[in-house]
């Protein structure tokens, strides 16, 4: 089937992507977490548009360069950000389905909200109501993965999945997007129970980031929309090994599938 794929702005291996599908069975947008990149999503992007969707991966503002730029960052711009491509997108798609995630998963809540016409779906990846930000487990995942010198899947699921320059001065730009992340989080957990889209939520036992109380939040917030979950065992933050990214994958397919 052809289709057309291009990369959107000048941010080089962390470009905002688009997938055409002349078959017009609406369109699948992927947002990016906290840090995150575009690329996380590409193997889902791939999968969705041979289905007959076409695909939009966003980057947030302030994501994609220095650490600098990323210390600019605020809720109200990466929720403007969302909002104006969701308004946009539904100007030729009649219907849309809403990927995040982690903090894309926040911004996509909200943004549901605001364009509930358009949207048909929501799929939410780790999406952080509740975080475990100081842990032995968070540390000493972060530590080995990041710092170490040996190569494995996981560090290279971290580093490819962070759009952000790696630099010594990275920790002292952290502290406004991380207030701002807080406001972000509060925001969407009040807007749980005026979404009205269907919702898949994923989680894991095993994620360092984000507390998997974060389930039990969004299920009691979730008042007036359709639910379902997928809890795995294996998964890190940023890290998916390959069978339960299978288990995502034909989850994400059977909403879009489901709710078209």
């Amino acid at each position: 089937m052809p289709s057309t794929r291009f990369s959107l702005g000048s941010r080089g291996s962390h470009a905002p992507l688009f997938l055409e599908n002349p078959a017009d069975k609406g369109i699948v947008v992927f947002i990016h977490g906290f840090m995150g990149s575009p690329r996380q999503f590409d193997k889902f992007a791939e999968t969705v548009q041979q289905q007959g969707c076409s695909v939009a991966a966003l980057l947030l503002p302030g994501h994609g360069g220095s650490a600098r730029e990323f210390a600019s960052s605020s809720f109200e711009r990466w929720q403007s950000h969302v909002d104006s491509e969701v308004e946009r997108y539904s100007r030729d798609y009649a219907s849309i389905w809403l990927v995040g995630h982690s903090m894309g998963g926040l911004l996509a809540i909200n943004a549901a909200v605001k364009h509930s016409a358009s949207i048909r779906g929501l799929f939410l990846i780790a999406c952080p109501f509740k975080v475990t930000t100081i842990s032995t487990h968070a540390m000493k995942v972060r530590a080995t993965q990041l710092f170490t010198l040996k190569r494995s899947p996981i560090k290279a699921a971290y580093i490819a999945g962070s759009s952000i320059e790696l630099s010594p001065s990275l920790v002292w730009h952290l502290t406004r997007p991380t207030i701002e992340l807080k406001k972000l989080m509060q925001a969407a957990s009040d807007n749980l129970p005026n979404v009205r889209a269907p919702v898949m939520a994923v989680y894991s036992a095993s994620d360092e980031l984000t507390s998997i109380k974060s389930l039990d939040i969004l299920k009691s917030g979730l008042t007036n929309a359709e639910y379902d979950h997928l809890l795995l065992a294996d998964s890190l933050h940023a890290y998916y090994p390959e069978h339960e990214l299978a288990m995502i994958e034909q989850a994400l397919l059977k909403l879009i599938a489901g709710s078209g």
